[in-house]
């Protein structure tokens, strides 16, 4: 949201009116206290409109004619960068294409036809209402507090965690840790919970020990020791505080966590249902790659 003035400004790029219509009904929904809304019906009009306009957030199709959504993407990525965040909302359901969405600085991909829940989820995080914008200082503090736990249990070994495409059931192991969030540690009410899948597990417990070899094996055997799962239980308390930082009362500490399998109701249901989600790639140079997902249910 625009500093000077106040007022939530967003582009949308469809060659659909129809969805077009869609997509502002969404953002109306939002009740933004002063909102703008400009809309292209190809890439090439959104360029020139881009040269005069700074919207806080693009949403745009992918198959257009002229320039396709994600050379667009491309273009607004590597002219403007963070300033100015795009996410696709597209038929594409391809995932090698999607995950080309993500390298080229996508923030999100949402499939037609969607729920209007899915896209104020991404409207209201990447544009907040006043009353849960959380200062830039604030976001920073705690992403940097997160980076600064996984170099310390990685002991200068290269990494990076990154976005990715949302995770399906079959994607997770077979067994999986599950951290419960709460106000100030407590619960009921559950209000946020991480899914960690073995393979970040592994990553997490293999290099705070010294032994990267031993990554591969907690998938293999898809389970692990209590005192093993120390580290990824450090790493999802500051991850899931970093990922609550607009809560009105600050961010949910977690509560307890345990090992479920892939079959566990509450696992699928909560994947199903829940009112935002943001999915995650751990990766480690020569160990290996895990996912971990941050749910936000009330």
């Amino acid at each position: 949201m625009s500093a000077i003035d106040g007022v939530a400004k967003f582009l949308v790029v469809d060659d659909s009116r129809a969805i077009q219509s869609i997509i502002k009904r969404v953002i109306e929904s939002c009740n933004y206290p002063k909102l703008e809304i400009r809309s292209a019906s190809d890439a090439e009009v959104a360029m020139d409109i881009l040269e005069k306009y700074k919207p806080d957030l693009i949403i745009t199709d992918w198959h257009m004619p002229k320039i396709s959504g994600l050379e667009f993407c491309q273009h607004v990525c590597q002219t403007y960068g963070n300033r100015i965040p795009i996410g696709f909302v597209t038929t594409e359901a391809s995932m090698e294409k999607i995950e080309s969405a993500y390298k080229s600085g996508a923030k999100f991909v949402i499939n037609k036809p969607f729920q209007d829940v899915d896209l104020k989820t991404y409207l209201t995080r990447f544009v907040p209402l006043p009353s849960n914008e959380p200062t830039t200082s604030q976001v920073n503090d705690d992403l940097a507090s997160v980076m600064t736990t996984l170099a310390a249990m990685f002991k200068g070994q290269a990494f990076t965690l990154e976005p990715c495409p949302e995770l399906k059931l079959a994607d997770y192991s077979e067994n999986n840790l599950i951290g419960l969030f709460g106000e100030n540690g407590k619960t009921p009410p559950v209000n946020a919970l991480a899914i960690m899948e073995m393979g970040a597990v592994g990553i997490l417990w293999a290099l705070n020990n010294d032994q990267p070899a031993m990554a591969p094996s907690f998938l293999k055997n898809g389970n692990a020791s209590n005192d093993q799962l120390d580290e990824a239980r450090k790493f999802m308390d500051e991850f899931g505080a970093g990922m609550s930082i607009g809560n009105k009362n600050g961010p949910f500490k977690l509560a307890r966590s345990s090992i479920v399998t892939r079959q566990f109701p509450r696992l699928e249901m909560s994947l199903k249902t829940n009112v935002g989600r943001a999915d995650y790639k751990l990766s480690v140079p020569g160990v290996g790659v895990g996912y971990i997902t941050y749910l936000k249910l009330i």
